[in-house]
């Protein structure tokens, strides 16, 4: 009796190997799924670094109640946010960092993602009450050529098109 009880318990390995065989033929069929939605999610993701980047020098500007420069490098795929008001000998005002001016933050894009000029030049510059001075769409383009714009309004405010 105590024979049967334990017999019952457990699987066989025949259930087993069906069971591992039904979960390597659903990953078999799931994983190249996920590996193709890659890109879309790194163009998304470059997209939104680009966003933040004009949110945050926009805010950075009404903050410090200074000229903040958002710097555009396509070869680097890099944004560069800094306060341009002449500190440590620079010159105020003329969308370049240099002398000791304060840099904010750095922005890399992800992997894939290529940065493209910007329709308003290669800088924006923020005023003390976080208005640009140039307006206009930065794209965003991944390795399939898919792209994503996103707009900075004359207001300041910036949106993913």
């Amino acid at each position: 009796m105590k024979n049967l009880i334990f017999a019952t318990k457990g699987f066989s390995l025949v259930e087993l190997m069906v069971v591992i065989a039904i979960i390597a033929i659903s990953a078999a069929l799931a994983i190249p799924n996920l590996f193709s939605d890659i890109p879309k999610y790194n163009l998304s993701a470059g997209a939104r670094e680009l966003l933040s980047a004009m949110q945050l020098a926009r805010m950075t500007a009404i903050k410090e109640n200074s000229n903040v420069v958002l710097s555009f490098n396509s070869g680097t795929r890099s944004l560069t946010i800094y306060v341009d008001d002449g500190e440590g000998g620079g010159t105020a005002e003329d969308k370049v960092r240099n002398g000791a001016e304060r840099l904010v933050k750095s922005y890399q894009m992800p992997s894939g993602i290529e940065l493209l000029s910007p329709s308003f030049g290669q800088a924006v510059q923020f005023n003390n009450r976080g208005i640009p001075d140039l307006n206009g769409d930065a794209t965003v383009r991944n390795r399939l050529s898919k792209t994503k714009i996103v707009r900075l309004l004359a207001s300041g405010h910036s949106r993913i098109q």
